[in-house]
């Protein structure tokens, strides 16, 4: 347990806006970390030459010889992913992903989307639009972006699912870390396969790569991993705080047809899935009085940035008048999310669909459900609010 966990009895996210509202910054000393809250500091730092993504894994005190190997065998696995990667490797790795962004795979992946929605949306009872609309939807579309049938790609998000159940240094669980492990075993079998019979941008890409050397099989594994886990959960969380912003008292004033772009843009802001973006500090760096020495662990911390009142006016409401600052949930520079554009026009198709079907107009005030760790906050449900 780091000093963070034995002082801080309190929900992550109102520990990070503490931090942010009264100092800015803070360091753990048992893991030489430090945590960067508000918005400029954030958003400046995500593109500073100083920090690198690669990062020296601290690993919990308390853990058995085994408990260690199973940590350091899924943290040494979870650096592979390309967003921990740092130039020349992550060059490589995001030029061989840029494929299933194009526009033509992105307008694709929404239509596969689209179709779902109007295929299951009518007549559904509002406290199951969650899980038998919206998330039926995002797999077909992430499916197609894969080219997977529904039934491998339940598989694949399974296995990435429990790897993401790892969580962070911070809130380490030894029981999430051998589930984990043995979701990376299943994975690499899956990946393997997919590989030597490959179908789709993805699987063909990767074959190549494996066999001129360029990446080896725990890579391709990580790139699937990074890929599956970083397009579902989290645009599953963001819809789900879209569903509830536009059913509760902000929405009657909302013109969907007018605002449908802010109003996603606003729910990942508000949700922001993933918390950290982490770093490691190349060189000593000042901040606020601070000298963060080299080789520190440095954690921007997307949602305080996103919530920052210096740069977001009544933070905490659903507004789509915002003008000025935008959102970090999906980072910045050379390691912003390549997939962004896919899902603003995913969670776009979705709403659109909904309205066309006349399911959005009817619903009544829904509340998500949120599994929140200090790493990140996704929507196990949305269910009808207290009182409806």
């Amino acid at each position: 347990m780091t000093q963070i966990q034995a002082d801080r009895e309190v929900a992550p996210i109102e520990w990070f806006d503490e931090i942010r509202e009264s100092r800015g910054m803070e360091r753990d000393e048992s893991s030489n970390t430090w945590y960067i809250t508000r918005y400029d500091d954030v958003y400046e730092l995500l593109r500073d030459p100083r920090l690198g993504a690669q990062v020296e894994t601290y690993c919990p005190p308390g853990l058995t010889e085994e408990q260690q190997k199973t940590y350091w065998r899924v943290t040494e696995f979870i650096d592979r992913w390309p967003v921990f990667s740092d130039p020349p490797r992550h060059t490589g790795m995001r030029r061989l992903l840029l494929p299933l962004f194009t526009p033509a795979t992105v307008a694709r992946t929404a239509a596969a989307t689209a179709d779902s929605i109007a295929a299951t949306s009518p007549a559904v009872a509002p406290d199951r639009l969650f899980a038998t609309v919206v998330r039926p939807a995002l797999a077909a579309g992430l499916a197609s972006l894969l080219d997977e049938p529904p039934e491998a790609l339940a598989q694949l998000a399974d296995c990435a699912t429990r790897i993401l159940g790892f969580g962070s240094v911070e809130t380490y669980d030894p029981a999430a870390g051998l589930r984990a492990e043995e979701a990376l075993d299943e994975l690499t079998g899956l990946v393997a396969r997919r590989c030597e019979a490959p179908r789709g941008v993805l699987a063909s890409a990767l074959s190549r790569s494996l066999s001129d050397g360029t990446l080896d099989l725990v890579d391709a594994t990580a790139v699937y991993a990074q890929l599956v886990s970083g397009a579902l959960e989290p645009t599953a969380a963001a819809v789900a705080g879209l569903l509830e912003a536009v059913t509760g008292p902000a929405g009657a004033a909302l013109d969907l047809g007018a605002d449908i772009d802010a109003a996603c843009d606003e729910a990942l802001r508000l949700v922001t899935p993933f918390h950290l973006a982490m770093r490691r500090a190349l060189t000593d760096l000042r901040l606020h009085g601070h000298t963060v020495r080299a080789e520190s662990r440095v954690v921007l911390v997307l949602v305080a940035a996103n919530r920052d009142p210096r740069r977001f006016a009544d933070p905490g409401t659903f507004r789509l008048d915002r003008t000025g600052a935008r959102h970090v949930a999906f980072g910045r520079g050379r390691h912003a999310c390549l997939g962004a554009a896919l899902t603003r026009q995913v969670m776009r198709e979705m709403v659109l669909g909904l309205a066309t079907a006349g399911v959005l107009e009817a619903l009544p005030p829904l509340r998500a459900v949120w599994n929140t760790d200090f790493g990140g906050r996704f929507a196990h449900d949305v269910v009808l609010a207290q009182g409806t």
